[in-house]
Parts: structure tokens; C-alpha cells; sequence
């Protein structure tokens, strides 16, 4: 039995008597003539089967669908004049408008696709929600870029190298469906529900948010005025979002529209749920704490409390981990990691760039899995305490290399390696010691590196030409030597900072076959107290766009292993350099990067963000 059946999607004219068609408003004449377009009627056998044994949703739903069908014939036909004999096939004959049909259509059809979303938001978890333990090694078949998680259910999904998307469960890994490349849709910002059976991914560079089925990897709603999907508010049935003005809106899944709330707060890029129920959002330096209700008439927004960050460079990259238990925010700060109380205000500010990456996993309310630079190139995990600021050494040898990546809302990390991916949590530690006593031993050995540079450098006889090492440094990659010839820009280097932003594509890559993948990457310049020269690097073709600042460089080096580009430099001149790509500080390809630009300039990179995929990135002080 249809759903919808009677009176709501009573669409077809077979058997339909003129005594009916008498009982029949004009505006239900209008529909039976000019019935719906066929993704609408799609949508409907969907919903119908996902409430075949809900009577009561059934019947909720049919009396606010039967309102918008009315409100579609009442509006395309309200210069018309409709007789309670007149027949549907002779209102057939009627000169309604396409448009204005077209119009409703699509607003029926945006009220079905979310109240799709909404069934799958009330369902139980598509996997149960497994407690990881040790470390799992996973081979899915495919190499990764990244993998985004559910809060409440075993469920993950990676990111291929090529933008497939694999849903698997976990820990075991196990495949639970594949789902459409979405055009050239970036993975940053792709928002898993927590019940792990809708997944939230950016449509692309033309901007928008399509909604998946993680069941059976069918696409239930793409919505082009939704610029990202912040977070779930399933117990209010509803869904934070940015619109494409900026603006801040619920998609509110109960009455299946999308409504604004806090009009006031614009621009947001981050959203964090916490245990009570309320939200810390923000942008780079302002952070917001969010409360929401449902009143009789919608989703209502309440702004609880205002901070702006003064420490370090603000949240720079990545959503920011809700720790101790909801007390307090831990997010990446440019190089560095920092810690804010959302009860006190009081901010910790970690100068850990020079010694540990900027990736983390959580472990616990207190502790999180970092990696620290190691001799000569490698590194080695930790937990961090945030609350004891101490650092404990892991022995476990299983699942500690690879790139971490938290796992979005729960417990556990995620590593990818060239074999595969691990997930875990389990880790067995030494004994820890201060934060403070790891960061000053690590800065004493930079230092002493240098001092030993030095020395040998001063302790050569006049016009000696031999080159000299320069040593290797935690993050920095091996010991590299300077050319012994003047480099071609020495001078404008002097005094100069020297910053490096390195990919292998961009997320706007399109695959048309190697080295002919053209993507772009947006540039924001900050102000710094020295000005600064850019080093850009890739393998993939990429145009590098400067959007503001460029007033601030003094030289931009370019070197990728196919063509790239720079637009927005003005003034600005741009050298092609010979120093291969790089996209972490890690190896040889760091190593040849580094030699290239001492060859150039004289002076090693002073500060390198690097990504296997890039869609923005500043570089500057703040």
C-alpha cells in the first residue's frame, strides 16, 4: 500500500470517476493535471517505504505534505477560474504556468528529500558502536587521503586518493557500501551523522552540501544555498549550517525546511557539540558557545557566551576537540597547539611547532596521541596530558606510524600508512614527564645544532669554498648544504621571512589524466613584522590564488613537478625554482625543497605548511 496513498499522492487519473472529480478542490485538480515532476514522485516511494510500518509518522507526514500540494495548485492557479464540474483532463487543457510549477515542485521535493533525512537521523546506529582497543590494521583496497567517523556508531569513511569514498565499519574494517564521487567535492569539512547513516559532504568548488545514504550509498539531498554543514542536532531533529550569504541556519528535519536562526552571527567555520547539549562554534579568533531549542514554531538559536582568543594565531586548522568532558576546547593554533577553558576563559598556548606535528588524536578527556620529529627523519608517538601538561613516551610498536587523524566525536585514532589504515585506542605507555622539560631538552639540541654550525663555519680559513650542513632540526628534515655560490637573492632575502606551503593536489582537482589535473588553492597574506617571501610547492598543476595581501611579499618561488601558476601577486615577482614537491617535512623531498630555496636565497625555510590535499591556506603573521 502506498504511503502516501489517499488523499496524499492520489497522482494518477486511471479510474478516477467524474463523481470524484466533482469532490475535488480546483487546487487538487490543478496537481491531478499537472502532477509533480518525476524526482518528486521518486522521493515519495522513498518516504514510503522508510515509514511502511510507522502509522503514526504516516500520518503526520501526510497531513503537512497535503498542505504544500494545496499551496502548489492554489499558487499556479490563482488567476484562474475552475468550476467544481470542470474535469481534471479539461484543467489539463488550462494555460497553468511551467515556471511556477517547476517552483513548487521544487519545494515539495526539498520537503520529501529532508524528511528522508530525518527518518535515517531517528534510526538506531547503521553499525554498533564498538569499543576500540589495540591497534587494527585495515587494507581497504584503496590508498587514502583521509577518513571522517560517527560519534555513536561503528562507522567510518575513507577518502581515496582518486575522491572515491568507501564507507567501512569499525574496527574491522569491513566495507559497507561505496558512494559516488560527488563532481570535485573536497573531503574537509564532510560531517558524518552520529548514528553513522548520513553523510554531509561538500558538492564542490560550485559550492553546496549533498546528503548521502550511508545504507546504500544513494544521494537523498543536494542543497546548493547550504555552504557547510557545522553539526547534528539530532535530539532536536534538526542540523546546523552556514548558508551561502554566510548566514547561520538550522535545517530544521521535523518541518523538512531550512530556517534562519542567530542572524547576527555570520562566517562561522567550526562547530563543536558538547556533552551538555550546547554548542562552541567560532571562527579564527572568536569563539561562541550556542544553545538551541524547538519552540511550537522552530528550532530557536540562544547566543550563551562570547570569547575572542588572544593568544598564538586563533584555531587555524581543523575542528577543535571538546575536552574534559565539555570544560574546555584543544585545537591547532598555525604550528602549535592550544588550550581554552570554555568555563574560565583562560587560555594555554603550547609552542610545540618546532618539535610536534600538528595532528592529534583523542584518547581519553585528558589525553590526546601526538607525534614528536625525531632524528634524522622520523617520528615517534606521545600522549599528551592536557590537564598534567605532560608528555608519556608509547612503547606499543603496533599502529604508532603513519599520518594521525583523530576520529571525529569518539575515542580512538586513525593512522594511514602506505600498507593501509589503523584504528585503535589502547596504548601502552612510559613514564611521562613535563611538557615544559620535553620542549626545553628538544630546543637546547636545535640550539646547540646551530652553535656547532656555526662554529665550524667561523673556524674556516678566508674564501674557503666548500659548502657548509646545515644540521637537521625536529620537523625540519635532514642536514641539507648550501650551495657555495651567491645565491641570486640574498639580498632580498635579508631580513626577510621565509614561509613554505607545500601540497600534493588541490581538492579541486579534476581527473583528466596525469598531469593534466588543474585545481586551485587560495592564498590569504597576513601582515608580519618582516615581509615575506613565499615558497609554493606541488606535484599536481595548481593556481595558486592570492586573494589579499599580497602587498606583503617580496618574492614568491614556485616549483611543482607539473606546470603551476600564480595569479593575484600584482607587482610581485614570481621565480620558477627547481626543488620538486613537497607536502610534509619529512624525507627527501622536504630535504631537495630546502636546498632549492638556500640556493636561491641564501636562508632556510622558517615556516612550512604542508597537506597531501590543500583548498586555502595564510601564511603570515596574524
Amino acid at each position: 500500500m502506498r504511503l502516501l496513498a489517499v488523499p496524499l499522492l492520489a497522482l494518477s487519473l486511471a479510474g478516477c470517476s467524474l463523481i470524484e472529480e466533482v469532490l475535488l478542490s480546483p487546487s487538487e485538480k490543478i496537481n491531478r493535471a499537472f502532477p509533480p515532476q518525476a524526482a518528486v514522485r521518486a522521493s515519495e516511494e522513498a518516504l514510503d517505504r522508510l515509514l511502511e510500518h510507522d502509522a503514526a509518522a504516516r500520518q503526520s507526514l501526510a497531513a503537512r505534505y497535503q498542505t504544500l500540494r494545496e499551496i502548489r495548485g492554489l499558487t499556479c492557479g490563482r488567476d484562474l477560474v475552475i468550476g467544481r464540474f470542470d474535469s481534471v483532463a479539461e484543467v489539463s487543457q488550462l494555460p497553468v504556468s511551467r515556471d511556477c510549477l517547476n517552483e513548487q515542485d521544487q519545494i515539495l521535493l526539498r520537503f520529501l528529500q529532508i524528511k528522508q533525512i530525518e527518518r535515517r537521523l531517528a534510526q538506531p546506529a547503521l553499525r554498533p558502536l564498538t569499543p576500540l582497543g589495540a591497534p587494527t590494521l585495515v587494507a581497504p583496497g584503496v590508498p587514502l587521503v583521509a577518513g571522517v567517523a560517527a560519534s555513536a556508531a561503528g562507522v567510518a569513511v575513507l577518502r581515496g586518493t582518486r575522491g572515491e569514498h568507501l564507507a567501512v565499519e569499525i574496527p574491522s574494517g569491513k566495507p559497507i557500501v561505496r558512494l559516488p564521487t560527488v563532481g570535485d567535492a573536497p573531503f574537509h569539512n564532510a560531517l558524518l551523522s552520529p548514528n553513522g547513516r548520513v553523510l554531509a559532504l561538500p558538492a564542490g568548488h560550485g559550492g553546496g552540501v549533498v546528503f548521502l545514504d550511508m545504507e546504500t550509498g544513494t544521494p537523498l539531498w543536494e542543497e546548493r544555498n547550504i555552504q557547510q554543514l557545522l553539526a547534528w542536532l539530532p535530539e532536536l531533529s534538526a542540523a546546523l549550517v552556514t548558508t551561502a550569504d554566510g548566514g547561520l541556519a538550522a535545517v530544521d528535519l521535523r518541518a523538512g525546511e531550512l530556517t534562519g536562526v542567530l542572524p547576527a552571527l555570520k562566517r562561522l567555520t567550526w562547530a563543536v557539540n558538547l556533552p551538555d547539549g550546547t554548542l562552541a562554534a567560532g571562527t579564527g579568533r572568536s569563539v561562541v558557545r550556542l544553545g538551541f531549542a524547538r519552540s511550537a514554531a522552530r528550532i530557536e538559536g540562544t547566543l550563551l557566551k562570547t570569547h575572542s582568543l588572544q593568544r598564538g594565531a586563533g584555531v587555524t586548522s581543523l575542528r577543535p576537540t571538546a575536552m574534559l568532558d565539555g570544560r574546555a576546547l584543544v585545537f591547532v593554533s598555525m604550528r602549535d597547539l592550544m588550550k581554552l577553558d570554555l568555563q574560565t576563559g583562560e587560555e594555554t598556548l603550547w609552542k610545540t611547532g618546532e618539535f610536534i606535528a600538528n595532528r592529534y588524536a583523542k584518547l581519553s578527556e585528558s589525553t590526546l596521541l601526538v607525534d614528536a620529529y625525531e632524528r634524522p627523519v622520523s617520528s615517534s608517538a606521545w600522549v599528551l596530558d592536557i590537564e598534567k601538561a605532560t608528555l608519556a613516551p608509547v612503547e606499543t610498536a603496533e599502529g604508532n606510524s603513519g599520518i594521525l587523524q583523530e576520529l571525529d566525536g569518539r575515542l580512538g585514532f586513525l593512522r594511514r600508512t602506505h600498507d593501509g589504515i589503523w584504528f585503535g585506542l589502547d596504548q601502552r605507555t612510559g613514564s611521562p614527564l613535563p611538557l615544559e622539560d620535553f620542549l626545553s631538552a628538544r630546543n637546547l639540541a636545535l640550539q646547540e645544532a646551530k652553535l656547532a654550525t656555526m662554529t665550524r663555519e667561523s673556524s674556516r680559513q678566508p674564501g674557503y669554498p666548500a659548502p657548509y650542513a646545515y644540521p637537521h632540526e625536529p620537523g625540519r628534515g635532514p642536514a641539507i648544504e648550501a650551495p657555495p655560490s651567491p645565491p641570486p637573492f640574498a639580498a632580498l632575502a635579508k631580513g626577510a621571512r621565509i614561509e613554505g606551503v607545500g601540497v600534493y593536489e588541490s581538492v579541486a582537482r579534476r581527473p583528466n589524466g596525469p598531469g593534466n589535473r588543474p585545481g586551485e588553492i587560495s592564498l590569504t597574506v597576513r601582515p608580519s613584522s618582516d615581509p615575506t617571501i613565499l615558497v609554493l610547492s606541488s606535484y599536481e598543476s595548481i593556481t595558486w590564488r592570492i586573494t589579499s595581501g599580497q602587498q606583503h611579499l617580496k618574492l614568491i618561488l614556485l616549483s611543482s613537478y607539473y606546470p603551476s601558476r600564480v595569479e593575484g601577486a600584482g607587482d610581485v615577482r614570481v621565480v620558477v625554482i627547481n626543488g620538486g614537491h613537497a607536502y610534509n617535512r619529512e624525507g627527501a623531498d622536504y630535504a631537495r625543497l630546502r636546498r632549492a630555496v638556500l640556493g636561491q636565497t641564501g636562508r632556510d625555510l622558517e615556516v612550512f605548511q604542508g597537506s597531501y590535499q590543500g583548498a586555502h591556506f595564510m601564511v603570515g603573521d596574524r
